[in-house]
């Protein structure tokens, strides 16, 4: 760690234990000699050093925001993660893929989860990329998004999604399934999708930003079909390609903290008592998990 103003909010975090805002950590760090600045604004500066280590390396980073304006140290793990509210706003600047909404009926016949086969090539030569903030507002096309349903034997991850997430539909809400929005960059990816050999490092990828898994944590990752639930109006808006990823162990730790919680291993039985806790899609999932 090369600014001496990182390594300095590093030994005071490690000294005092607990959170800090960025003028606390200046302060100290001037008081015990760990910092020596020739600006006005040292707490400023603090400020703006954390936040851009955290923005540019992420979960990389050995800091975290546990409140607006506070620091912790990522490596205590039991504080949950504040995220800026300009990220969420970057969200809905992403681009994404889409397609048209004319084609629906060329993969889907309804609501519910299709297992018929898919040519992936079909759906890959339609797509193409839009901004995200454009595409949630124009019902002429389908965003696509990939769905992962974790299982360890008989048991599967469950999470919820916090309000730092922009899917207001989704809050509240228990979901089986991890996985979000396709980018550009995965179009050409689509063609292998339903191959398990050639689609494999990329699904792994996809979930990877979701959940950490150790490196051989996945046994296999196989196409279980498309969803499509049609009840509401922005759910009209999205197509599911669902995937069903075997896990080796359960061991696990969650990618996005701060943005997902409650990740737990439950059984179908367990999901299926509290069926009502979930979000349609995931009701439609666990429904067609109990068939036989």
């Amino acid at each position: 760690m090369t600014s001496r103003f990182l390594s300095a909010a590093l030994q005071v975090l490690r000294q005092e234990k607990q959170p800090l805002s960025a003028k606390e950590i200046a302060t100290l760090a001037l008081a015990r000699g760990l910092l020596r600045s020739e600006g006005k604004t040292p707490a400023q500066t603090m400020k703006s050093k954390l936040s851009t280590h955290i923005l540019a390396h992420k979960q990389r980073s050995l800091f975290m925001r546990t409140a607006r304006g506070e620091f912790a140290l990522r490596e205590w793990g039991h504080y949950p993660e504040h995220v800026a509210d300009r990220y969420q706003k970057a969200l809905f600047d992403e681009d994404i893929v889409v397609f048209p909404a004319s084609a629906l009926d060329n993969f889907v016949a309804g609501r519910g989860l299709h297992k018929h086969a898919l040519h992936s090539r079909v759906l890959r030569d339609i797509c193409r990329a839009m901004r995200r903030r454009l595409a949630e507002e124009d019902k002429t096309v389908i965003q696509l998004v990939s769905g992962f349903n974790n299982r360890h034997r008989d048991k599967y991850i469950t999470h919820k999604r916090t309000k730092r997430l922009p899917e207001a539909r989704l809050h509240g809400y228990s979901s089986l399934t991890f996985g979000g929005h396709l980018n550009p960059d995965d179009i050409p990816a689509l063609f292998d999708l339903l191959d398990p050999q050639q689609s494999f490092e990329f699904l792994s990828r996809e979930l990877r930003e979701e959940v950490i898994l150790a490196s051989d944590g996945i046994a296999r990752i196989a196409y279980r079909g498309l969803l499509y639930y049609d009840s509401r109006e922005v759910s009209k808006q999205h197509l599911g390609l669902i995937y069903d990823v075997h896990l080796r162990t359960e061991n696990f730790r969650i990618g996005e903290r701060g943005f997902l919680i409650n990740p737990q291993f439950e059984t179908l039985r367990q999901m299926q008592s509290r069926l009502e806790d979930f979000e349609n899609w995931s009701q439609l999932l666990i429904e067609d998990l109990a068939k036989p």
